[in-house]
């Protein structure tokens, strides 16, 4: 029996781009090629398009890009690429206004869903010309997964689309952060090196909030941050530590691989996530460090941030710009170990039951198998996911 063929649609695929959306649209199609036949349509990270495969068996067609404007990819060959991609169903990944106006364009009759990760919230002068088209595109989604309850209540964009909306969150593949002989020695050298250290991995960027998490440094005497990560703020928050006198006490290692993040998770006393805009619609990097059995300090955005973390029972939440909450909250946690472990053991609980990339793609697969069987209709596929 033919499988049905799904197709992601988004403007890069992991490897090699490790964003939570990439990493997202790689755990949902490993996951579901028992029933279905996944793909996957992106841009080029070059002006020459080619096809490969991923996993040993996922195919990506790979779209030629002639640059990308506000991170978004100018390729006129989405068009072309989705009508050529013998889909069943197209799942796209949002925001991408280049897959977006593509499917518009190509007139197809497929059915489609969307996740949808975050509105566009930085381009504000783009988005009063794309509006219009974001709206007809939605309009055309037989659903629209947004990654949690939070952001569905808060988005504009979402509220006339919200009977055809199903919540289901992200997940990860938690036994990635196992404890193994090579993560343990790594975990071990850190505590020796840094002590009871506040811990960041993420991409670098103006959202995540670092400015705040650096200045609140300054009140919590001899306590070491690591940072982990590349991104565009990144010489800028080495500026900011070298001025501030706190080179010695913020640590940058860039990029790390996945031993050495999971040996940094382990070791450390803390984590935050200091973001401070709505850009940060999730936070899987909370969930990378619950399961890891630490407790989190991040911040009250009205996204799926603090319905990950959860406030007095897997971490502590703070005011969203606010260095001396952050200060608070952390120092808090710093100086009762007994809290540390309590709020650590319930975040690896909670990572277990709500937070695993088979959950999000036992319910994604739901969504499916509802599109599929309604064709092209726009009625909403019934049932809402929640996280308690």
């Amino acid at each position: 029996m033919t499988r049905p063929r799904i197709v992601h649609v988004y403007k890069d695929v992991y490897p090699p781009v490790e964003g939570g959306i990439e990493r997202t649209i790689h755990h949902l199609a490993r996951l579901t090629r028992g029933e279905f036949e996944p793909s996957v349509v992106c841009a080029a990270r070059r002006r020459v398009g080619g096809r490969r495969t991923i996993d040993g068996d996922i195919e990506v067609v790979e779209v030629p890009c002639y640059g990308r404007p506000l991170s978004n990819p100018i390729a006129p060959g989405f068009i072309g690429a989705l009508r050529a991609s013998r889909a069943d169903l197209f799942h796209f990944h949002l925001p991408h206004p280049t897959g977006e106006v593509a499917y518009l364009m190509s007139r197809l009759s497929t059915p489609a869903v969307a996740t949808y990760h975050s509105d566009i919230v930085r381009q504000r002068a783009a988005l009063l010309l794309y509006r219009p088209l974001l709206r007809r595109f939605l309009l055309r989604m037989t659903a629209i997964m947004p990654t949690s309850r939070r952001y569905l209540e808060t988005s504009a964009t979402l509220a006339p689309h919200a009977e055809r909306c199903r919540v289901v969150p992200l997940g990860l593949p938690l036994e990635d952060y196992a404890e193994t002989e090579e993560t343990a020695r790594l975990s071990r050298e850190h505590r020796a090196r840094w002590g009871d250290y506040v811990f960041f991995i993420g991409c670098l960027r103006a959202y995540k909030g670092l400015p705040f998490l650096i200045e609140a440094m300054w009140a919590l005497e001899g306590v070491q941050l690591v940072i982990a990560g590349e991104g565009r703020e990144a010489e800028r928050l080495r500026r900011q530590a070298r001025i501030v006198g706190l080179s010695e006490r913020v640590h940058f290692t860039g990029r790390v691989d996945r031993a050495s993040a999971v040996g940094l998770l382990r070791g450390a006393a803390v984590f935050c996530l200091p973001a401070n805009q709505r850009s940060e619609a999730f936070g899987l990097c909370q969930i990378e460090a619950m399961t890891c059995g630490l407790p989190v300090v991040s911040t009250d955005l009205p996204t799926g941030v603090p319905e990950i973390n959860r406030d007095g029972e897997t971490g502590i939440i703070a005011p969203p710009g606010d260095a001396k909450g952050l200060t608070e909250a952390l120092g808090r946690l710093l100086g009762d170990a007994a809290l540390r472990r309590r709020m650590g053991e319930a975040g690896r609980r909670r990572a277990a039951e709500h937070y695993t990339a088979e959950r999000m793609a036992r319910e994604v697969v739901e969504v499916y198998r509802e599109a599929l069987a309604r064709g092209g209709s726009t009625s909403a596929v019934s049932g809402v996911s929640t996280v308690d």
